[in-house]
């Protein structure tokens, strides 16, 4: 059975979500999270990936983002990058093989403002909903502590 194709829209904007295989709790140290905002901040370094981070959650077992994509950007090339070399050296660090994330990442389109509105508040949310924190901003691995902290990483 072959997997649905992922529906790309040049230029457009998407909510971006991986989780952990086995739903492990592979992420809940700062140290990991620390180094998946270093590897998204080296994929915005990369010319040939031009993208926005315009929303970012970091959970212990999943990792939700909104992405804003460049005209003629490749949407997979750039989170494929991302999530394989982040599992690479993850894997490398803690000396552990095998697959890190439970499948392909998963992307959403959003095609209003409206949408777009929903998803960032979803995102925002998740720890509150998770029961970690009783408001938002109180999340560290969250998008308002993310973007005081990792200067340019988010673009509002």
């Amino acid at each position: 059975m072959s997997r649905k194709c992922r529906v790309i829209v040049d230029g457009g904007v998407y909510h971006i979500y991986n989780k952990i295989n086995a739903c492990e709790y592979l992420l809940a140290d700062s140290e990991t999270k620390d180094l998946f905002l270093k590897v998204l901040t080296e994929a915005k370094k990369i010319k040939e990936f031009r993208f926005r981070i315009k929303n970012l959650t970091i959970m212990n077992n999943h990792i939700h983002m909104q992405v804003k994509m460049d005209r003629g950007e490749n949407l997979s090339k750039v989170m494929q990058w991302i999530f394989s070399v982040f599992a690479q050296r993850y894997n490398r660090k803690y000396s552990r093989k095998g697959h890190l994330w439970i499948d392909r990442f998963k992307s959403k389109v959003i095609e209003s403002i409206t949408t777009f509105e929903k998803v960032f508040e979803y995102i925002t949310n998740n720890p509150v909903k998770a029961g970690i924190v009783n408001h938002a901003e109180d999340y560290e691995y969250g998008v308002f502590h993310i973007s005081r902290k990792w200067i340019g990483l988010i673009d509002f």
